[in-house]
């Protein structure tokens, strides 16, 4: 059974990294809150632990987050050296543990792991090589022995014409998973891949490079010594921005069931 340790960067000082809105006009506070809460109940039935990264949290998000289970770091950080100090923690985990890297205003659904774990367990089932059709054995790798990565939101701009791209789909019991070759700071791998992937994680830490952390991360349709990141369809998070939010999915229900 897949055990899932969650790092979780928080501070509540800034509003907006890129003065982007908030949908349904939640303060800073209120919405790392409930995106938290949304976090917790979906992973509280499968076996995990939560490390909260704080960057000068407030008393008030400080004893928020002590009414909860989780061990809870406070420090003088800032975006990059939160980013690198959260790999560092990820990197002290075990190797079999799936880490979820998680930036503090995504929003998860309730059956968020509930889909997650069943693509881990039966990932041989959904992916083998065996299975593929024949017009993609030309990749010549076996996709269910891959690095994988998963990137729990489902980013709307991915299906705009000038971004699309080619794209392996896998069908699993709970919905379809698209590969990505681009992601945000949100992720989940298992500890051994932190570890391959050591280097490119510490410096995309600089400067915050996602970009970076993309090109050298996650395969297109050529694979070489790249990982296979996952999303689903519809997402199981979104990022709160008003225009980023993963389509399909009735977020404002999901706020008002947690409060």
């Amino acid at each position: 059974m897949p055990r899932y340790h969650i790092i979780l960067r928080t501070c509540d000082i800034v509003h907006s990294l890129h003065h982007a809105p908030r949908p349904f006009n939640l303060d800073k506070r209120s919405l790392i809150k409930v995106c938290f809460k949304s976090l917790y109940n979906a992973v509280k039935d499968y076996p995990h632990r939560i490390t909260i990264l704080g960057d000068r949290l407030s008393p008030e998000m400080q004893e928020f987050f002590r009414g909860y289970p989780v061990t809870l770091l406070n420090e003088e950080l800032g975006n990059d050296k939160s980013l690198r100090r959260q790999m560092e923690i990820a990197l002290e985990s075990d190797p079999e543990e799936w880490i979820y890297l998680v930036e503090d205003d995504y929003l998860h659904t309730p059956d968020a792991f509930e889909w997650i774990d069943d693509l881990i367990v039966n990932r041989e089932k959904y992916m083998s090589k065996k299975r593929l059709a024949r017009q993609i054995r030309f990749l010549h790798v076996r996709l269910d022995d891959k690095p994988l990565i998963i990137h729990t939101p489902d980013y709307p701009d991915r299906y705009l014409p000038k971004y699309l791209r080619f794209s392996l789909i896998f069908l699993s019991k709970y919905c379809h998973w698209r590969q990505v070759t681009n992601t945000t700071f949100t992720f989940m791998m298992q500890g051994k891949t932190v570890r391959k992937y050591k280097e490119i994680l510490l410096r995309s830490s600089i400067g915050a490079d996602d970009g970076f952390l993309s090109r050298r991360l996650f395969a297109g349709l050529r694979f070489g010594s790249k990982a296979l990141c996952l999303s689903p369809i519809p997402g199981v998070s979104t990022h709160m921005h008003d225009e980023v939010m993963s389509p399909l999915v009735d977020w404002e229900k999901v706020i008002k069931d947690l409060v």
